[in-house]
C-alpha cells in the first residue's frame, strides 16, 4: 500500500513539474494585444524633440539552436514622419555566422544593417556568439500585416537562415501604443 501511495506522488510531482515546465516559456500564440500595448514604451527623445517607441521582446529558440530576442521600434521626430524598424539579438554557439541579409516576405531588403558583433565566454559547448542586426520596415507593411504577422528571415554568410515570425497580436497592440489610442 504504501509503495503505491509513494508511486501515485512521484507521479503527481512529475506532472506538475512538467506543467510548470510547459508555463515558463510563453508561447507566441499567446500574446493578448493589451499585452503589447501596455508593454510598449514611450520616451521622449531629447535629440529630435520627438519620441521612441520600444515594443516588447519575443525570445524563441530555433533548430539551429540560435537564441531569438527581437522587437519592433520607431522613432518619431517633432515634425516628420515615424519610422519603424525590427531590432534582434540573435545569439548562438560554435562559430562566426556574419549574418548579412533579410528577406521581408519574399522580397530583399535594402535596409539590412549590423548594429553590432561579438564573442563572449567560451565553455563545454564552444563559444558564444552574438549579433545585433536591425531592419527597416515600412508603416504600410505593418499595417497589411496586422491581421496575419509576418516573417522575416534573416541569412548568414554561412548558410544559416533564421526566421523571425511577428504574430499579428503584436504588430496590432504595438500599432495601437505607437498611434495612442486603446
Amino acid at each position: 500500500m504504501q509503495r503505491i501511495i509513494y508511486r501515485i506522488v512521484l507521479l503527481l510531482a512529475i506532472s506538475a513539474g512538467l506543467l510548470a515546465c510547459n508555463q515558463n516559456d510563453k508561447k507566441i500564440s499567446g500574446w493578448e494585444i493589451n499585452d503589447v500595448y501596455h508593454s510598449t514604451i514611450i520616451t521622449p527623445n531629447s535629440a529630435t524633440g520627438g519620441k521612441t517607441y520600444q515594443g516588447p521582446p519575443i525570445n524563441t529558440m530555433d533548430e539551429a539552436n540560435t537564441y531569438e530576442m527581437f522587437s519592433l521600434r520607431a522613432e518619431q521626430p517633432k515634425q516628420g514622419a515615424k519610422t519603424y524598424e525590427l531590432n534582434a539579438q540573435l545569439t548562438y554557439f560554435s562559430q562566426w555566422r556574419y549574418y548579412d541579409s533579410a528577406i521581408l516576405e519574399n522580397t530583399p531588403s535594402t535596409t539590412f544593417k549590423v548594429v553590432g558583433r561579438e564573442a563572449g565566454a567560451c565553455g563545454d559547448r564552444g563559444c558564444i556568439f552574438r549579433e545585433v542586426v536591425s531592419i527597416q520596415i515600412p508603416e504600410a507593411f505593418l499595417k497589411d500585416k496586422m491581421k496575419k504577422g509576418f516573417i522575416l528571415t534573416v541569412s548568414s554568410k554561412s548558410g544559416i537562415k533564421t526566421e523571425l515570425f511577428l504574430p499579428p497580436q503584436y504588430i496590432q497592440g504595438y500599432m495601437q501604443a505607437v498611434n495612442g489610442f486603446n
